[in-house]
């Protein structure tokens, strides 16, 4: 399998330190509470880092094959034992409300426990919730510290192992991005999260 091709930013290691702490799962309730985030205006756009990895299926996603399309991402592994449970049946309410208003729109799950997380463990966890493949790609095929680098470069987030509870913290946000790789939105995915205003945002923003 292929790693991902990340390039590291300083930059961001430094905005991470100093005030994006909001985004470690549920670090605040307060940040947590608001369903629709605009970081589309930010001073430095949020631009995708670059990556190749493996879905479901075996095949390669990159983010050249993204390039072109408006894409929502969110990071998950199926042995989460606690926010996945809520952000993953989350997420397929989305999609069919999405496929209902005629949105052409691509999903993308990250694994964050990658050398658990094969491709066919993938494919079985989102049968298992109901995904439709036609147009969601559950990835694998890196090394964890590349999906941590990934999520840092790109989303302002921050990927931790916590052993002692058998769970790796990750940001329960689902992020859309533009087809030129820019993130526009977060959504909240978990406790906060309202299908009527994502779906109203995201008609909205992709034209649709």
């Amino acid at each position: 399998m292929k790693k991902f091709l990340i390039l590291g930013s300083t930059a961001v290691c430094l905005f991470i330190l100093s005030g994006c702490s909001f985004l470690y799962q549920d670090a605040s309730e307060s940040s947590q509470s608001d369903a629709v985030i605009d970081v589309s205006q930010t001073e430095e756009p949020w631009q995708t880092a670059e990556f190749e990895a493996v879905n479901q299926y075996g095949d390669t996603v990159s983010i050249e094959s993204l390039e072109g399309e408006w894409w929502i991402s969110k990071t998950i592994f199926t042995r989460c034992p606690t926010v996945c449970m809520t952000m993953t049946p989350n997420m397929v309410e989305l999609q069919s409300a999405l496929e209902e208003k005629g949105v052409d729109i691509r999903i993308v799950s990250f694994t964050v426990d990658p050398d658990f997380d094969t491709p066919e463990r993938l494919e079985e966890y989102g049968e298992s919730y109901g995904a439709d493949f036609n147009n969601w790609d559950f990835l694998t095929g890196y090394e964890f510290e590349d999906i941590q680098q990934f999520a840092l470069e790109s989303f302002k987030s921050q990927i931790q192992q916590v052993p002692e509870e058998s769970d790796i913290m990750h940001p329960t946000r689902f992020f859309l991005v533009n087809p030129d790789g820019i993130v526009h939105r977060m959504y909240s995915g978990e406790k906060s999260f309202d299908l009527k205003a994502t779906v109203e945002d995201i008609t909205e923003i992709t034209g649709s």
